[in-house]
């Protein structure tokens, strides 16, 4: 399956796949036996169907077994195949190649992989060899510069049931996608509740800022809560930071309710958050580390205030959200909302901070356990 002419390993790979909520002492294991059922479990795996983009998947030996463990997806550049140029080579393409695979690595690397899975959608006729085989002739040899050996790698149309695929190799492997819905990695992600969205633009849709969020009067009320918030801190030290507290729990179960949050309420949600005290304690709702927040009634707030907050404020919610995305597997929710909280507010240290977090293929369960107790501290700084 890859460049190197190796066949395809039909040796079982997995996949963890929290459950909501408060993690469980053994994760939920999806067996993925063949480059078919892999391919077609991608969506399962990021959270929205790729389209035109490669995906590197790195692997970790575990016993006989290989498991699935950090993953980078980019949009692919053009296929120099496709401009008709008699010399791809002197377009600048294999430089691009070069450039992309490098900033894969570069990603994945830090994770510490045996070995690498690379997939490839891109509707384009295949010739000799699937479309964009530089680009994965670029990325093996990238990887082996680092002892990663690139053991598979596969091209589909896209990932759709009956989609053809074809691996990159002169082994002749070839045939048709499953239904990525009927996938054990689609039914297990969403036994835990997340939601395979058709595209990532669908998922930037779901998250994007609604038409009031950067209107004058949202951010008039915000500056007014500023100002009020300031005052209250500083006639009321902590208890003004354990009233914002009350209020964002509140206001976690009056979104479980069904209700519509008044502009007001927006407001000064939104400034509550932009105090550390309540935001870190604000870390543990959706991980279930708060018996006074209902988890999924967390994360509906923190989307909601994704979508109504201006910036740079969104950066609090955006962030919470991310880290709830987090705990439930991560996936295009995760991204997009540290996207938009980073692009709210450059210099918003959580959001960074989970960025490197991510990046480095730190584990879920690890993080739940660094985000409780930093939510305990501060939860035990307000009591006191």
């Amino acid at each position: 399956m890859s460049s190197r002419k190796k066949r395809p390993s039909r040796r079982p790979a997995t996949m963890p796949a929290p459950r909501r909520g408060r993690a469980p002492e053994e994760p939920v294991v999806v067996r993925l036996g063949t480059p078919p059922e892999l391919v077609a479990s991608l969506p399962a795996m990021l959270g929205f169907v790729p389209e035109d983009s490669v995906v590197a998947m790195g692997m970790h030996r575990r016993g006989g077994r290989s498991r699935v463990g950090a993953m980078a997806r980019v949009d692919l550049p053009p296929d120099p195949a496709d401009t008709g140029s008699p010399d791809p080579a002197h377009t600048g393409a294999a430089e691009t190649d070069r450039t992309l695979a490098a900033a894969v690595r570069d990603r994945l690397v830090r994770t510490e992989p045996d070995s690498l899975l690379v997939v490839v959608v891109s509707d384009a006729e295949p010739g000799e060899r699937p479309p964009h085989a530089g680009l994965v002739d670029a990325l093996t040899a990238s990887f082996a510069a680092v002892g990663v050996p690139v053991t598979g790698a596969v091209w589909t149309a896209r990932i759709a049931a009956g989609a053809p695929w074809r691996c990159y190799d002169d082994c002749g492997c070839t045939g048709t996608l499953p239904d990525p819905t009927g996938t054990l990695a689609a039914a297990e992600t969403a036994a835990t509740g997340r939601v395979t969205y058709a595209s990532r633009a669908e998922v930037e849709a779901v998250l994007a800022a609604d038409a009031a969020a950067g209107g004058r009067r949202r951010r008039g009320l915000v500056d007014d809560a500023h100002q009020a918030a300031l005052t209250d801190r500083e006639l009321s030290g902590l208890g003004a930071a354990r009233r914002d507290l009350e209020a964002v729990r509140h206001a976690a179960a009056e979104i479980g309710r069904g209700v519509v949050l008044a502009e007001e309420e927006l407001a000064r949600l939104a400034v509550a958050l932009c105090d550390p005290r309540v935001r870190d304690v604000c870390l543990g709702f959706a991980a279930g580390h708060d018996d006074a927040v209902d988890p999924d009634h967390a994360r509906t707030l923190w989307t909601v205030l994704t979508r109504a907050v201006p910036a740079p404020e969104v950066a609090e919610p955006a962030t919470l959200l991310a880290f709830a995305s987090l705990d439930d597997g991560g996936g295009a929710t995760l991204t997009v909302a540290l996207d938009r909280a980073m692009h709210a507010d450059p210099y918003h240290r959580l959001s960074r901070l989970l960025d490197s977090i991510v990046a480095s293929g730190v584990a879920p369960g690890d993080v739940r356990e660094m985000v409780a107790g930093a939510a305990a501290e501060a939860g035990a700084r307000l009591a006191a």
